[in-house]
């Protein structure tokens, strides 16, 4: 990657909104996932782990800054999601079986189209 479209990646995220970062989270979780998908078939193991590894490592920590306080019941909801993926994402990596991907993919593919429509002003927070 060039020096300019790292800054440039850099800077968009550290000016964006707070939900406008948390799409751009879902848009990396999404692509990792599909990144691993297309390397179960392939049988390529190692673009398999990394990918896997950083799917789930951003799951992860959506689901670690939950903020409880503020909105129990959507943090739970949000959680309950949250776990299921990291669960389905765990045993596609386990099982090299590419199928169990679409469950996460399907979830946080709804999560990020409604955190869009919010960052793009279409729903009210």
């Amino acid at each position: 990657m060039s020096f300019a479209l790292s800054q440039y990646r850099s800077a968009r995220t550290q000016t964006a909104s707070p939900v406008r970062v948390l799409v751009q989270l879902y848009d990396g979780a999404l692509r990792f996932l599909q990144e691993a998908k297309s390397a179960i078939p392939e049988k390529d193991m190692a673009k398999k782990g990394v990918a896997i590894s950083k799917a789930y490592a951003i799951v992860a920590e959506l689901g670690a800054t939950l903020d409880s306080d503020k909105a129990p019941e959507l943090c739970e909801q949000l959680s309950g999601l949250y776990d299921f993926a990291l669960h389905e994402i765990t045993q596609a990596n386990i099982s090299n079986d590419a199928a169990r991907l679409d469950g996460p993919i399907s979830v946080l593919s709804e999560l990020r189209d409604a955190w869009a429509q919010i960052a793009d002003g279409k729903v009210a927070p």
